[in-house]
């Protein structure tokens, strides 16, 4: 019997911004929408300029891990960039009946510091966990900057459609 292969897949993708606050031991609820597309495990690490914390599907996790194993081993920026990467990251994780999940101690500390009340957001292939005062401040930059933005997607649409 043959398979249906022209179903098309559905594609992982997070959206949404959550606000939650951590309880003094570090855990978090992640919101029912993501838990749903995290799966039972999944991997907290930091995001890949260390400025917030990624929650990836284990899929996701190991195709960012391989792409960087790709990338080579002869590097040393690359390396030190990888040594700390993932020192700080941490595969297998659950949320545990009341949908939270215990942030790893060390990354808590180093990325979002004392900071208890949290922005939980959809980064397109992995939840992102960042704190309210620092998604605050993104908020405003990016509106301060919209008007740039807009021009350059503008400019972008264009050439693509040149192109066709």
């Amino acid at each position: 019997m043959a398979e249906a292969q022209d179903e098309p897949k559905t594609k992982l993708r997070f959206i949404g911004s959550y606000n939650h606050t951590m309880d003094a031991k570090g855990r978090m609820v992640i919101p029912q929408v993501f838990r749903d597309q995290l799966g039972d495990t999944f991997c907290i690490a930091p995001s890949l300029d260390f400025s917030s914390i990624a929650i990836y599907p284990n899929e996701k996790w190991e195709e960012r891990s391989h792409a960087y194993e790709k990338l080579g081993k002869l590097n040393p920026g690359l390396n030190q960039y990888l040594e700390q990467f993932y020192a700080m990251s941490y595969d297998n994780q659950t949320c545990d009946g009341q949908g939270r999940v215990l942030l790893p101690a060390n990354l808590r500390q180093k990325v979002l510091k004392d900071d208890r009340e949290v922005e939980i957001t959809g980064a397109h292939d992995y939840v992102r966990v960042v704190t309210a005062v620092a998604a605050a401040d993104a908020w405003e930059k990016f509106r301060s900057e919209l008007p740039d933005l807009l021009e350059m997607i503008g400019r972008l649409e264009q050439q693509n459609a040149d192109r066709e």
